[in-house]
C-alpha cells in the first residue's frame, strides 16, 4: 500500500517580505549579550526564487506501506557534520496506521528520504535515526511538542541540496521569524514562501508564536525549517495551541546532538 499523506494541507499564499526589513530588528536578538552576532547568510537578501535549495519532504517506506510528502524536512551543517531533520510528530501517523507505539522505527522499516519540493531528482538518504528510542512513547501533541526533533545520520545527497546553518541561542519575545516550508497542495510550485511568525511566548524548549498573515495556518506546515531575520535555523514548525503556532526550538536538537554524540559547532 502506498500513501501520499502529509500533515500539511493548503494554506493562502502572500507577497514576499524582504527579510532585510527585519534584519535590524532581528540582528539584535540574535545572540546573547556576551556572544558577538552571527554573519548575516548571504542569500537571505535575494529573491526567494535564489535563496538555495533547503525545503525538503519526506519519503519513508516500511514492508507494507509507503508514505510520500510526509510533512517537511532539511537538512543541517553542525559545522562538523551533516544531518537530516522532521518533526518527530511523524510517528503519531505510524502510531494511527500501523500501530508503532514508541520512537523506533521496528524490523518493517525499510527507507527514510528526503526530497527537494523544488527538484524531485534532488534527494537526500538517510543511513539511521540517531535518536530513536524504544523506550520512548508517542504521545499526544500535547506531550510531544517539547521534544519534537527527528535527527537522522545521512547517506550522501543530491548537488543542490542546502544545509541550513543554526543559531543556538534562544529567541526572544516579539522577534520575527519565518517557516520556509509547503503544504501537500504546494508540492510542485516553484519556491516556498517564507510565512512570518512573531515569538509571544517562550519555554524550555519550545515557543509559541503568533502569525503575521492570518491567511496561513501553521499547524499545516510541520517540520518546516524555521529561520531568523539573518537566515540562520532557530526551530521547526510543530503545530498550533489556539490561534497560535509551536515552535519546537533549536536548543533540544543542541541536547540530542549532545546525547548522542553528534559534532556539532556553537
Amino acid at each position: 500500500m502506498s500513501d501520499t499523506y502529509s500533515v500539511v494541507a493548503s494554506r493562502t499564499r502572500f507577497p514576499f517580505l524582504l527579510l532585510a526589513a527585519f534584519a535590524a530588528a532581528g540582528s539584535s536578538a540574535c545572540g546573547s549579550d556576551d556572544a558577538p552576532p552571527l554573519p548575516r547568510e548571504p542569500w537571505v537578501d535575494r529573491p526567494v526564487a535564489e535563496w538555495p535549495d533547503f525545503d525538503l519532504s519526506n519519503d519513508v517506506v516500511f514492508a507494507d506501506t509507503s508514505y510520500s510528502f510526509l510533512a517537511n524536512a532539511f537538512i543541517v551543517d553542525t559545522g562538523a557534520d551533516t544531518v537530516g531533520v522532521t518533526c518527530k510528530h511523524i510517528f503519531m501517523v505510524f502510531h494511527n496506521r500501523q500501530g508503532a507505539t514508541s520512537i523506533s522505527l521496528g524490523d518493517d522499516f525499510r527507507s527514510w528520504a528526503f526530497r527537494s519540493s523544488r527538484d524531485s531528482t534532488r534527494v537526500v538518504r538517510a543511513r539511521r535515526l540517531i535518536n530513536a528510542d524504544p523506550n520512548e512513547p508517542i504521545g499526544d501533541f500535547e506531550g510531544i511538542k517539547d521534544r519534537d526533533w527527528l535527527v537522522f545520520e545521512l547517506d550522501g545527497w543530491s548537488d543542490g541540496v542546502y544545509p541550513l546553518k543554526a543559531r543556538y541561542t534562544p529567541l526572544k519575545s516579539g522577534e520575527t521569524v519565518y517557516a520556509v516550508g509547503r503544504s501537500l497542495s504546494e508540492r510542485h510550485d516553484p519556491d516556498p514562501v517564507p510565512s512570518p511568525l512573531q515569538v509571544v511566548r517562550v519555554f524550555p524548549a519550545y515557543y509559541y508564536v503568533r502569525p503575521l498573515d492570518l491567511g496561513i495556518d501553521p499547524e499545516h506546515t510541520s517540520g518546516s525549517p524555521v529561520i531568523d531575520a539573518n537566515g540562520y535555523l532557530v526551530g521547526l514548525v510543530s503545530g498550533t495551541v489556539g490561534k497560535l503556532a509551536v515552535v519546537a526550538g533549536v536548543e533540544y536538537l543542541g541536547s540530542q546532538f549532545d546525547r548522542y554524540g553528534v559534532a556539532y559547532r556553537r
